[in-house]
């Protein structure tokens, strides 16, 4: 993994500032200019995967990114909802606390405090399930590949390390990164967001290049 890569690539673009700005500036449209975020930072993944990992900063493309970004969005929400439910089934058991009897109030309190360590446990394991299962996508360019578990495993077993390094990697861009935007106000607010978008997707295609089976996997048809 090349973090000085990550957070330089974007500058070595003599073209930066329209790249990274345009997607900037998107991202204040409420809603949907999240999405665009998103679905440019795929493409960003897409070019690390494609062997472009010095000239990965791609052009805006308002439509197709708004679609590639709300797929992004639901198939992180598609694997959010195991954690749902056992949140809601927790949340379920601590109210029939106060309704129940003593020894009924202790088991329920047992299964409620179980199935919160079952979901916080599931949770840290989604954190990278779900950015390989992201990568995916990237690379095959079509929704089912998001939830090709086999494969998504295999990414994860082959070199969990670079993907411990990619969390890891968005915790500090977001941690740092982000809150620099702040302090800069203004144009520094609009910039930062993109430009940790562009860090973290570009760490996400270096993780899944040192995973796949056979390095850097073409683009299978769209199904």
């Amino acid at each position: 993994m090349d973090f000085g890569l990550a957070f330089r690539y974007v500058f070595d673009d003599e073209d930066w500032f329209r790249k990274i700005g345009l997607p900037a500036l998107c991202n204040l449209i409420p809603i949907i200019g999240q999405f665009i975020l998103i679905g440019w930072g795929l493409r960003v993944t897409k070019n690390v995967i494609d062997g472009n990992e010095h000239r990965a900063l791609p052009d805006l493309k308002f439509g197709e990114d708004l679609g590639k970004g709300f797929m992004v969005v639901i198939i992180q929400a598609i694997y959010s909802l195991p954690i749902a439910l056992l949140v809601g089934l927790a949340s379920l058991l601590f109210w029939l606390t106060a309704e129940a009897s003593e020894v009924t109030n202790v088991i329920f309190g047992i299964l409620g405090g179980g199935l919160v360590l079952i979901g916080i446990l599931l949770a840290l394991l989604m954190a990278f399930w779900a950015v390989a299962a992201v990568a995916n996508y990237a690379a095959k360019g079509y929704f089912g590949a998001a939830f090709k578990l086999k494969e998504i495993f295999a990414l994860l077993k082959k070199s969990f390390g670079s993907w411990l390094l990619v969390v890891l990697g968005q915790i500090l861009v977001m941690g740092f990164i982000a809150p620099l935007g702040a302090i800069a106000c203004g144009i520094g607010v609009i910039l930062t967001s993109a430009y940790a978008t562009a860090v973290s997707s570009h760490l996400v295609g270096q993780a899944y290049n040192q995973s796949a089976p056979n390095g850097t996997e073409s683009l299978e048809p769209t199904l």
